[in-house]
């Protein structure tokens, strides 16, 4: 926990990764919010719904088996 803790107070001093200078920062930004910015944050968003989606299908894997239990029982 130590460890932890020391860690994340070193990674709060590094500078952000993403700067840029007086004359390139209306570029960088423009790109960025550019006609393609809805598939930019759909791509980088994708990663997180299927781990959501995943850690879900875990946290519920009971019920949903049970379910089906239920469901194929009341078929047969």
């Amino acid at each position: 926990m130590k460890l932890l803790l020391i860690t994340c107070g070193l990674l709060l001093l590094l500078p952000p990764a993403a700067q840029a200078c007086r004359v390139c920062r209306p570029r960088v930004q423009a790109t960025i919010h550019g006609p393609d910015y809805g598939q930019h944050l759909g791509l980088l968003l994708l990663p997180v719904a299927v781990l959501l989606l995943v850690g879900l299908g875990v946290f519920f894997a009971a019920d949903i088996r049970a379910y089906f239990h239920r469901l194929r029982a009341t078929h047969d």
